[in-house]
């Protein structure tokens, strides 16, 4: 089968350590076994582009095929939207995208050419977020003719930072609106964020949109066990969690205020949905965790909950207040081999999900699945949504309300004296297979591109 081409653009790639790199990593190296040739552009690793990120694994570089082209197009100073108090109270309150494609179209556009000439692309791929880049991969798509798939995963318009105005959050859908016209087909990660795009462009035809998975990297065995054997066997507890929390005391306090109780301009600000990232951090789990201690005062110095990541400046405050600050080991960032041999020390792995006030939350995150790969069980203190329904469906551990902090305590302390033994369901598990997913993919390039 002859080859075809695809530009391939994800504003955020490796050698970045971030969880949004590994889908388009996993995705570049599918289609590129399979006749379809990514061509990436992305950033290149400049002074601008490490004072936005500093979580860098080179060793990743190693995982992308080495005959896969990557164009590192340079980005300029972001700091420059920001370097006045008028520029960044514009930029944070007012702005209706991310910055970067300001600070890097120009550059794309001073390479683009050549790279199409000497490449021949047959269509454009483009990963989000950053959101921006959607915008760029319509302007190419319209000017070059070339079809455009779009690979969504996370909401745009419909999340829960607030636009500055109604207005602005009104030029924000339109902006989201106007790519997903452009683009041929929209690939989403989840059922619910699936639906989350076609309920506010119910204009736009619903075979335009996708579902493709986020999903693990290895081959599942014919059975795969999970397995705790309770505190009385291991004689100290080891609860790990990898990653940020996206959590925010501040924005979070915006967020939950009735707008008339709302200081000066943010009296005008919008948001479509409305999230509690509380639930997203460890507050919960702390809680149950305090009160189990409160009954259970001997486990106080053998049960320990570690966090792999760059640790937020309110975390140990937040288990201090809960009398926790000692069973709390902050580990910092860890390049990826080294997060995983942490993670295989650990005995239970901690899973949380933010709450979407009156509705469900729509993200599976990609932790999900290196936690599968540990064979470790699972303490989800979840809120309904996929998230919860992965864990339930599968087996890979108890769940605990967060909003029930009584029976999270006790479910807790069934799980550290009994321990967890399950076999997980494999066939369930089989549809988030990297390999379906890509294969879902390469399916859908070939239609859109012909």
């Amino acid at each position: 089968m002859p080859e075809t081409t695809i530009l391939f653009i994800a504003m955020e790639f490796i050698p970045l350590n971030l969880g949004g790199v590994f889908r388009p990593l996993r995705f570049a190296n599918g289609l590129n076994r399979n006749g379809i040739k990514p061509v990436i552009l992305t950033f290149s690793d400049n002074e601008h582009l490490r004072k936005v990120h500093t979580r860098f694994d080179y060793a990743l570089l190693d995982k992308l095929d080495s005959d896969i082209p990557v164009y590192r197009i340079p980005l300029d100073d972001l700091s420059a939207y920001y370097d006045t108090r008028w520029k960044a109270f514009r930029n944070i309150y007012f702005n209706t995208s991310d910055n970067f494609l300001k600070a890097w179209e120009k550059n794309v556009y001073k390479e683009l050419p050549a790279i199409i000439e000497k490449h021949k692309p047959k269509g454009i791929f483009v990963t989000c977020p950053p959101f921006s880049a959607a915008r760029l991969g319509a302007r190419i798509s319209r000017e070059f003719g070339l079809p455009l798939i779009l690979d969504m995963r996370d909401a745009w318009s419909q999340i829960w930072s607030p636009s500055g105005t109604y207005l602005h959050y009104l030029r924000k859908e339109r902006a989201e609106r106007d790519a997903l016209s452009q683009a041929s087909a929209v690939i989403t990660v989840t059922p619910r964020l699936k639906a989350m795009f076609e309920e506010t462009h119910p204009n736009l035809p619903l075979e335009k949109f996708n579902l493709i998975y986020n999903g693990y990297d290895f081959d599942l065995p014919a059975s795969l066990p999970v397995n705790f054997d309770g505190i009385g066997a291991k004689g100290t507890i080891n609860i790990g969690y990898v990653g940020e929390f996206y959590y925010a005391p501040t924005l979070r306090e915006q967020m939950m205020l009735p707008w008339w109780k709302r200081g000066g301009h943010r009296i005008l600000q919008y948001s479509p949905v409305k999230e509690d990232w509380l639930y997203r951090s460890p507050y919960f789990f702390f809680k149950a965790l305090a009160d189990l201690f409160a009954r259970r005062p001997e486990w106080r110095s053998r049960i320990f909950f570690h966090h792999i990541g760059a640790t937020p400046e309110w975390l140990l405050p937040m288990a201090e207040e809960m009398g926790l600050k000692d069973n709390v080991v902050p580990h910092g960032f860890q390049v990826l081999e080294k997060t995983l041999e942490l993670q295989k020390s650990f005995d239970l792995l901690l899973a949380t999900s933010e709450k979407v006030i009156g509705n469900e939350h729509y993200c599976l995150p990609s932790k999900l699945f290196t936690y599968l790969r540990s064979g470790k069980p699972v303490l989800g203190f979840i809120t309904p949504g996929v998230q919860h329904d992965f864990i339930s469906n599968s087996g890979m551990g108890p769940i605990c309300a967060p909003d029930e902090l009584d029976k999270a305590s006790l479910i807790m302390e069934k799980l550290f004296e009994e321990g967890y033994r399950q076999q997980l369901n494999i066939e369930y598990l089989r549809q988030f297979s990297n390999t379906i997913a890509t294969g879902r993919l390469i399916d859908l390039t070939r239609k859109t591109i012909k």
